[in-house]
């Protein structure tokens, strides 16, 4: 047949579904080489007839690799359903399309390509992404501001909405933003869909952390002045005594802190993304130092005079800084020996991570 004939593409549609079943059959019965060798004639097809315009029907022909995808996974070739996913993106994209990409390019060890996820800009026309992965109370948000202030780089939030309990990157967003020079503080873990993210878009995070035990402290200063309005607590945690709202933090709170820590080690020990480690103990020991290595990292560059204005401007509108009480060591004299206890023995949880970072 020829694409102008009636039918062409409703015919490619049924052999697609053909091959699917076929693929399936052949796992089932355990040849999983024919299986395989069926794959790319399926790849090939292309709706190139008079339905190539018809967005249903465009939809359910991505659905078909979808569908396709499913099963290679299934019997575990996530390369293979890889492949289906992304054939299915470039034929009609829609947000579920994501779900099947996300788990497949975690399960093949894959990194994530620009394509996978916008075909409206190349990685020519990316802007640079300064990106704060960090904990709460760690002097992000001064982080942020100052780094605005000295690159003249748009602040950009990339989540759904704020409130979120996790700041989770935010693909819409993360595309209309794509082109622009950008800092972004979220406290996010390392997700996969946030790290495949990164990899597409060619961000590279610092991630800033603290001592947990000064973490619990200056949480509770943070809650006790309003902030447990966004938790799901909130209704009680006001009328808790201080020992409770503390135990209360180190239960519900600082368990995050610990998968946080414990999810960018894994990055960096995979080599999925280049991360840049500070803590907020050299951020507030030298800041004019520290500054110009998370500036270093991005290739960026900044003399230290001007470096240390821009702290003193930012630093004279508290607004901008949001520090509590701006001291390390709080979380010593602050908590007692049990609370500190309970803290440490969540780290046996995660044998594989080192925790010197946040003061364990």
């Amino acid at each position: 047949m020829t694409v102008r004939q009636p039918f062409y593409d409703h015919l490619v549609h049924n052999l697609l579904l053909s091959y699917k079943l076929l693929i399936e059959q052949l796992f089932k019965t355990g040849d999983a080489v024919s299986a395989n060798d069926f794959l790319q004639s399926a790849l090939n097809l292309e709706i190139r007839g008079e339905m190539a315009e018809d967005s249903d029907f465009r939809k359910r022909f991505a659905g078909a690799f979808q569908d396709l995808g499913l099963v290679f996974f299934k019997y575990k070739h996530y390369e293979a359903s890889v492949l289906c996913c992304r054939k299915a993106i470039a034929i009609y994209s829609r947000p579920s399309s994501y779900v099947n990409l996300t788990n497949s390019l975690a399960a093949s060890g894959q990194r994530a390509e620009l394509a996978d996820f916008t075909t409206d800009i190349t990685e020519e026309q990316l802007g640079t992404h300064i990106f704060i992965a960090c904990v709460p109370k760690s002097a992000s948000t001064f982080l942020k501001n100052l780094l605005v202030s000295l690159t003249g780089y748009r602040d950009v939030f990339m989540v759904y909405a704020a409130g979120q309990s996790e700041h989770e990157l935010y693909l819409p967003t993360l595309r209309e933003a794509a082109h622009l020079d950008t800092v972004t503080q979220q406290h996010c873990r390392a997700s996969d869909a946030n790290v495949q993210m990164m990899q597409a878009f060619n961000i590279k995070p610092v991630v800033l952390v603290r001592n947990i035990f000064d973490s619990v402290m200056s949480l509770l200063d943070f809650y006790n002045k309003g902030a447990s309005y966004n938790s799901f607590f909130r209704a009680d945690y006001q009328s808790l005594d201080e020992e409770t709202k503390i135990d209360l933090l180190i239960d519900n709170v600082i368990p995050w802190y610990f998968q946080f820590a414990a999810s960018w080690s894994l990055v960096e020990k995979q080599k999925s993304l280049e991360i840049f480690w500070l803590s907020y103990e050299d951020l507030i020991a030298d800041k004019p130092s520290a500054i110009q290595n998370v500036l270093r990292f991005y290739g960026l560059g900044a003399a230290r005079r001007g470096v240390e204005q821009k702290i003193k401007e930012t630093e004279s509108e508290a607004r901008k800084t949001r520090f509590n009480k701006g001291v390390a060591g709080r979380g010593e004299s602050g908590l007692s020996v049990r609370q500190k206890e309970r803290i440490r023995r969540l780290a046996r949880y995660y044998p594989a991570t080192d925790f010197s970072r946040l003061g364990l």
